[in-house]
């Protein structure tokens, strides 16, 4: 089960082509151009806010659900998009974690958050426990394995496979799960895949779920042999939106960090123009970092 969800390894010869590649070339640091709305709290009400990258902020059922909070700069990786709200006025009554890539986990910011919120309940793959030790009850951290269950609340949350890899550095490889999430209350069902390359398993996920709103990454492709093992291209995202039978395809992953060849804003340029020519049996939404999306599709 386990290797029909885990991307071909990454040879090392082809990591140090790719990097040797770019050593001569003056590598550009350019701000991003895309826009984006500052809060100055979190909105009232049902909301989607996506903070930039995989980091999104969700009001449901009356719980707030922070998914890989990501609040400030990464190791080696500058910002290129700023957080739009402070991170003072941000809490969670649940914080999702993906997996444990530092994009995705980033330890401050879950530390900051559980002292925000000393009750805030932690929802992340089988085997994460590792990572969380001496910071969060036992008893307040859910490990899940791939298409298992968990209700909090009003919530029904399932813990679903991607295709990709997990780990913090080279003893850890592959020691906890990597996947996404499905979130349903009584009215919604909202995915966010977390990283992932296309493959089977959005199928397998609409044969189970009806998707309304399908949070898909669209961002760190270049160079396509390598990255196309662990990531998707905007066109493979509205491949897999297709797959997953969604009604509204909203494109994340991109305009925040550098992770890969393309330029920061390359990913939502190249969706925009596929979106533009083409026609899609689901609406595509395109959020700007820190807009808030509400679920009737009224802003």
């Amino acid at each position: 089960m386990r290797n029909r969800y885990t991307s071909p390894k990454i040879s090392l010869t082809s990591i140090l082509k790719w990097q040797w590649s770019k050593f001569p070339r003056t590598q550009k640091s350019e701000p991003s151009k895309l826009p984006f709305i500052k809060q100055k709290s979190l909105p009232s009400g049902e909301y989607a806010l996506w903070l930039g990258h995989a980091t999104l902020w969700l009001n449901l059922a009356k719980t707030t659900i922070a998914i890989d909070p990501v609040l400030g700069k990464l190791p080696l990786y500058r910002r290129y998009s700023p957080l739009p709200i402070p991170k003072e006025q941000l809490s969670a009554d649940i914080i999702l974690i993906t997996h444990a890539h530092y994009d995705h986990y980033d330890k401050p910011s879950i530390l900051f958050l559980l002292k925000q919120n000393p009750q805030t309940i932690i929802v992340a793959p089988s085997g994460f426990w590792r990572y969380l030790k001496g910071h969060i009850e036992r008893e307040r951290c859910f490990e899940m394995e791939w298409w298992e269950s968990v209700m909090i609340g009003g919530l029904f949350i399932t813990f679903v496979p991607s295709l990709h890899w997990s780990n913090r550095n080279y003893l850890d490889m592959n020691k906890a799960l990597w996947g996404g999430y499905v979130i349903q209350d009584t009215h919604h069902t909202i995915y966010h895949s977390g990283d992932t390359a296309y493959g089977e398993h959005f199928k397998e996920i609409a044969e189970k779920f009806s998707i309304d709103e399908a949070f898909l990454p669209i961002g760190a492709y270049r160079p396509e042999a390598i990255m196309k093992l662990v990531h998707t291209s905007p066109p493979e995202a509205l491949q897999a939106a297709r797959d997953l039978g969604a009604k509204t395809l909203i494109p994340i992953h991109y305009g925040t960090f550098k992770l890969s060849d393309e330029s920061v804003d390359e990913p939502i340029e190249w969706f925009e123009e596929l979106t533009h020519t083409n026609m899609f049996t689901f609406q595509q939404r395109i959020l700007r970092i820190g807009e808030i999306y509400r679920f009737n599709n009224k802003v």
